[in-house]
């Protein structure tokens, strides 16, 4: 089982500083981001590292206003289509997608089916998965998945970090199992969005891998951390948290073979 992190858990060292940080402590891969600096060019930069690209994540800021109407609905529609664009052109097959932004509840519109429509039509032509991921809003992968559940395209990233802060009793992993095609691995502490490295946090991880062997899921461990969305790291050197980082993934990935042999 391969194991990948995401290769923007700090902006403070250059892009080719974490590569070689995340290359040398063992990672298969990475996920990546769609930066302005780097959207056109982390491809062929991953490739020089010998690191596969598991997913792209697209801009999530503002995605409500592809739900409701106002004066950046249009650039984040073109933000995204954009996003679908550059991963084809990259052979990248898979795209992170949140539904939504934030926490202040609304119902699904026409304008918002009619935008969603045009990223899952976008998506089909350029050979590119949407993933959409878990966040403040579950019930919204309901309303996705049910407009648009039969495209191919339309697959589900399950965070486990998001829904144990977010929205605790979801079971979001089993709920939509038979769309599973990527995670996204970090911990905290139940109220925050930390994304701490696994086992940092209170994260019930044995539970976790035993849903995830249930669903028979064969795709990578996928550590999406961040080094300054909390405190404890303050102190930390890059090259320690990535190497802990990898650690823990490790582990993980042991405990799960083990568990699937159960």
């Amino acid at each position: 089982m391969k194991l990948n992190i995401y290769a923007d858990f700090t902006y403070k060292i250059s892009f080719e500083e974490r590569l070689l940080l995340i290359k040398n402590s063992g990672f298969d891969g990475i996920m990546l981001g769609f930066s302005e600096g780097l959207k056109y060019t982390q491809y062929e930069t991953a490739d020089k590292f010998g690191l596969e690209i598991e997913n792209v994540h697209s801009p999530f800021d503002r995605m409500n206003a592809l739900w409701n109407i106002c004066d950046v609905s249009e650039y984040i529609l073109d933000r995204t289509l954009e996003c679908i664009d550059i991963c084809g052109k990259n052979g990248i097959r898979k795209m992170v997608i949140h539904p939504t932004d934030g926490i202040k509840p609304f119902e699904p519109t026409k304008f918002g089916f009619v935008n969603f429509s045009k990223l899952v039509d976008h998506a089909e032509k350029r050979g590119v998965d949407l993933l959409f991921e878990n966040i403040q809003m579950p019930q919204f992968l309901d309303t996705i998945f049910n407009e648009f559940g039969e495209s191919e395209r339309v697959r589900f990233c399950y965070d486990i970090g998001h829904e144990n802060c977010f929205s605790k009793g979801t079971d979001c992993l089993n709920k939509f199992s038979d769309k599973l095609s990527g995670l996204h691995i970090h911990d905290n502490d139940g109220l925050t969005d930390g994304h701490l490295i696994p086992y940092d946090g209170n994260i019930d991880y044995s539970a976790f891998l035993h849903k995830l062997a249930a669903v028979d899921y064969s795709g990578a461990m996928s550590l999406e951390l961040y080094m300054g969305k909390s405190n404890l790291y303050v102190e930390t050197p890059y090259e320690t948290f990535v190497s802990e980082a990898a650690k823990a993934g490790r582990f993980l990935t042991q405990q799960y073979e083990l568990i699937k042999k159960e």
